[in-house]
């Protein structure tokens, strides 16, 4: 920040705090819907899963006749039975088959988008935090110009120790900025 420019500084830190919010909506919305739409294929899952048990008992039951009444006028029937019973097993077991899949590849995407959420929260937060910390500096260092005497002339006679002083502290800032930006904060 310029000492003798009195204007503020633009704030960098909206351009990204807008555009993390803007995820952040994106992948709410997409949450939403998702978590709508888990339920109903699970419900649809254990429809089908029912529904080929029942066929499942229902060919053993038609198969264990077939065995007691082998060359009997009837065993065309049970036949066609079997034979019906086998098909409507393999449409539900595809269907069961694609259910899970699908179930599983939306389980997935949902896992995906709450951890992107938590990672975006997380940056959110840093961001909100170096936003405070860049005005705290900010701040500090217009008081520290003021003090010096550099600030529109607050002061007539600057004490020059008082500016090295200063000046001291400002490079301490500095390196503790410096610091805390190789750490990571």
């Amino acid at each position: 920040m310029d000492p003798h420019n009195k204007a503020p500084s633009p704030d960098n830190y909206a351009a990204f705090l807008a555009r993390l919010d803007a995820a952040t909506a994106s992948l709410s919305t997409r949450a939403r819907a998702l978590d709508k739409a888990l339920p109903a294929i699970s419900l649809l899952l254990g429809r089908y899963q029912r529904a080929l048990r029942g066929w499942e008992r229902r060919l053993v039951r038609v198969n264990e006749e077939l065995a007691r009444h082998s060359g009997e006028p009837q065993t065309s029937a049970l036949g066609e039975l079997q034979r019906t019973a086998v098909q409507m097993g393999s449409m539900h077991s595809a269907q069961v088959l694609r259910l899970t899949e699908k179930l599983s590849l939306m389980q997935g995407r949902r896992d995906a988008i709450s951890r992107s959420l938590l990672e975006l929260e997380a940056s959110r937060a840093k961001l909100d935090v170096s936003r405070r910390l860049s005005k705290d500096r900010e701040n500090l260092s217009r008081a520290l110009y003021e003090l010096a005497g550099t600030g529109g002339g607050v002061a007539k006679v600057p004490d020059l120790g008082l500016r090295n002083d200063l000046k001291e502290a400002r490079e301490a800032v500095i390196l503790a900025e410096a610091l805390l930006e190789v750490k990571g904060s």
